[in-house]
């Protein structure tokens, strides 16, 4: 129903992430390195879902501690279940796991506000910082129903950082390339997809939380065609447009925003 892929754990892998059909857990496969295991269950991000019909879903740093969270929405097929289905419903809550660092997700959907608590029929997903305030929001594709707006208002006690790649030999979006960032002992990978699960695109710009962390120390880009671009000792809280080729190893500077 629905797929995303990052690296929850921290281990230099990338993860999947799938929504599934009613009567079903939403499946967490944690790569091993080409092998992948389905830690769902033993996670806690099969939680939140079982009785529903689970569509788009994607993970972020809601929190900017460093993990990406994961989210969701529900919404069933037909508009009349409850009437030979009591244990489900036309319309569903969205759903918001946090990821504690730990290797667990906990569900926190009743703690985030009203907006949480929302009735949609849900479908595609994007999450995306909308206002340039360094927090991720959300909007909602709802079936038979108007898009949902979701504005992150948590508070901003950890620092964030946020890249756009611009290719000038690949292509223009920067597809398939892969971004580190360094910020002391913490290491984050991510990549420039195109298109995320059912009905939803999102994440051309990459979205890293830092934590209680002010400055990296290195952001590396290797783009699909094969180029390497490096930056160095970096602020914090900012959007960071860097173009290809024009890593300051290359006699240019890239530009800040």
């Amino acid at each position: 129903m629905g797929v995303d892929a990052a690296d929850y754990d921290r281990d230099g892998w990338l993860d999947f992430f799938q929504t599934c059909y009613q009567g079903e857990r939403p499946v967490l496969f944690r790569n091993l390195g080409g092998v992948f295991e389905d830690v769902g269950r033993l996670t806690g991000a099969g939680d939140g879902g079982f009785n529903n019909v689970k569509w788009g879903c994607g993970f972020a740093d809601f929190d900017n501690d460093g993990y990406p969270d994961i989210f969701y929405v529900n919404g069933h097929l037909q508009d009349n279940v409850e009437l030979f289905d009591r244990t489900t419903s036309y319309e569903g809550h969205p759903v918001l796991l946090r990821n504690t660092g730990q290797g667990k997700f906990v569900n926190i959907t009743d703690l985030c506000g009203d907006g949480m608590q929302v009735n949609i029929v849900g479908r595609g997903v994007a999450l995306e910082d909308l206002d340039n305030d360094g927090r991720v929001d959300v909007v909602i594709l709802s079936s038979r129903r108007p898009a949902v707006v979701l504005k992150n208002e948590s508070p901003p006690t950890n620092h964030w950082l946020e890249i756009q790649l611009r290719g000038a030999k690949t292509n223009r979006d920067g597809v398939g390339a892969r971004v580190r960032v360094t910020a002391g002992e913490l290491s984050q990978i991510d990549e420039v997809h195109s298109g995320r699960g059912y009905q939803s695109h999102f994440g051309s710009r990459l979205h890293f939380g830092l934590g209680k962390r002010d400055r990296v120390e290195r952001i590396e880009v290797r783009w699909i065609g094969g180029g390497v671009d490096v930056l160095e000792n970096v602020p914090a809280d900012r959007v960071l447009t860097i173009i290809e080729g024009t890593s300051p190893c290359g006699g240019n500077t890239p530009a800040f925003r």
